[in-house]
């Protein structure tokens, strides 16, 4: 049984993610209570592009992005605060910030409201999604492996340069032991790792001293070498080079290959045996299986001549039948 590899194309992409802006809470948009949640029929709104316009200023809406945040309407546009005090949550039955066991948190399919083509993060932050028709298609992994999704800039990139969904910052722990300290984007603050996962942020003793990321330890200031997101977590006072913002470029292939290209398949300009996978750009080069080539008008790779590269007729007509793309 051959094994074919089938990739489907998609649209190019106009643009990826874009942070953000987050405008400092007003206290005129803070209305946290202790009190519990009753039961309540209140519908969840339904989303759209634009839920401010033709809207009273001062109305509330839930984020589509973090239940940390919420969304208040301002001259018919929607500006995105977070609750307050440190740590609620936003209800959006009740329109109030809250302590997570007294919230209900909203929830939707995030897709409803972007365009179309639109990438948002995944659950995994090696993966990521592309919406269609106010639908989440399925999930595509990062290449090349190892690469995590940056939701903030809507970039595969090394994991030391990533923001993952639902962080808000790097995960430096991936690779690391149980119990390995990583930086903060606070200097202050340093990560305990478990699991491959920030598990505990911790504050640098006495106050007034901040993370080494190099020699791991907390110390004063004129002595520390803060972390910044691209220099690395390897210790010792020999790091001086900043991690690039996007892995390495295969050397044998053209330079922007994959320039604009979301996600597809396309044949190697060499080797027919091989192709090139483009996801955000970044192209990784796969071998197809003994005996077999790359069919660009397929996306697949099947029986042919891996000498010449002619295509097999029969492969070709049975790949069409078994697709339902001719009639029998």
């Amino acid at each position: 049984m051959s094994r074919l590899i089938v990739i489907g194309a998609l649209l190019l992409l106009s643009g990826g993610i874009q942070a953000d802006s987050l405008a400092p809470v007003n206290d005129e948009f803070h209305r946290p209570t202790t009190q519990r949640p009753g039961n309540s029929t209140t519908p969840s709104p339904i989303p759209t592009r634009n839920r401010c316009k033709g809207q009273p200023n001062d109305t509330l809406f839930p984020s589509i992005n973090d239940c940390a945040y919420f969304v208040t309407c301002q001259n018919g546009l929607e500006v995105e605060l977070e609750c307050r005090p440190e740590g609620t949550l936003f209800d959006h039955v009740r329109q109030v910030c809250d302590h997570p066991e007294y919230v209900e948190c909203y929830e939707h399919d995030r897709c409803s409201v972007e365009e179309d083509g639109r990438i948002i993060p995944s659950e995994t932050c090696s993966n990521f999604i592309i919406c269609r028709n106010g639908l989440k298609s399925e999930e595509i992994t990062c290449v090349p492996a190892g690469t995590l999704f940056d939701y903030q800039r809507g970039v595969c990139d090394h994991p030391s340069n990533v923001v993952c969904w639902g962080s808000s910052s790097p995960n430096l722990c991936i690779g690391k032991p149980d119990g390995a300290l990583v930086p903060s984007v606070e200097c202050s603050n340093f990560f305990v790792c478990k699991n491959e996962e920030h598990d505990e942020e911790i504050t640098c003793v006495p106050e007034g001293t901040v993370f080494d990321y190099q020699r791991e330890v907390c110390d004063f200031p004129e002595n520390v070498v803060c972390w910044t997101p691209g220099s690395g977590t390897t210790p010792g006072p020999d790091v001086t080079t900043v991690a690039p913002t996007r892995p390495p470029h295969p050397g044998d292939l053209p330079p922007g290959i994959c320039r604009g290209v979301v996600i597809d398949a396309m044949p190697h300009p060499r080797d027919c045996t091989k192709f090139i996978v483009c996801v955000l750009g970044q192209p990784t080069v796969n071998q197809c299986p003994p005996g077999h080539i790359f069919y660009p008008q397929f996306r697949v790779c099947g029986y042919g001549n891996t000498e010449t590269c002619q295509f097999d007729p029969r492969w070709v007509e049975e790949h069409l039948q078994k697709h339902d793309l001719v009639e029998e």
